[in-house]
């Protein structure tokens, strides 16, 4: 009886440890990376996906310092929709410009279809460059002048499409 509840015991002592797992790839990318904010972005009630904002030692989020943004999907999304999508709340965000075409056919190199439980994640290096990530595996460097702001803006601004969960996923709340 002792043994199965040192087991059971073991098993809860566990499961933070295992739900603060901080992935391979942003650990490749940060020095001592700590998860600062995580959010469950929902669509008419439905999960869309987790988003998780891990930043160097657990510092406070700032656009100057390294970050990591990391999306985990609860369902499937092409990758057209996801580059339209991301291009329509550049839009939002900044009305229509010129180069949204040249983002876009960027962001094709970038992304790919998700399915339920794949992940994304960005890494900024620099104002002008984000490195992306496809569970796990580098899928490109998109440079672009501001890219850093201007598409990691679209979850990390105050002019966000939900300003309370963007300042939840930069630890602000």
């Amino acid at each position: 009886m002792l043994k199965f509840i040192a087991f059971v015991s073991s098993l809860l002592f566990s499961l933070p440890l295992q739900a603060n797992v901080i992935p391979k790839d942003i650990r490749a990318q940060l020095q001592g990376p700590q998860k600062v904010g995580e959010v469950q972005v929902r669509f008419l009630g439905i999960r869309m996906y987790n988003a998780a904002l891990f930043t160097k030692g657990g510092n406070a989020f700032s656009w100057n310092r390294p970050f990591a943004l990391e999306l985990k999907y609860a369902r499937s999304f092409s990758k057209d929709r996801l580059v339209k999508a991301s291009i329509s709340e550049l839009q939002r965000l900044e009305g229509k410009r010129k180069d949204h075409a040249t983002i876009s056919q960027k962001l094709e190199n970038c992304y790919r279809t998700v399915r339920a439980s794949d992940r994304f994640v960005a890494v900024p290096k620099g104002r002008n460059s984000v490195q992306f990530y496809f569970n796990g595996q580098k899928t490109c460097d998109l440079n672009h002048a501001g890219v850093r702001e201007r598409i990691l803006g679209i979850w990390l601004s105050d002019r966000s499409r939900d300003k309370q969960l963007s300042r939840v996923l930069r630890g602000l709340n």
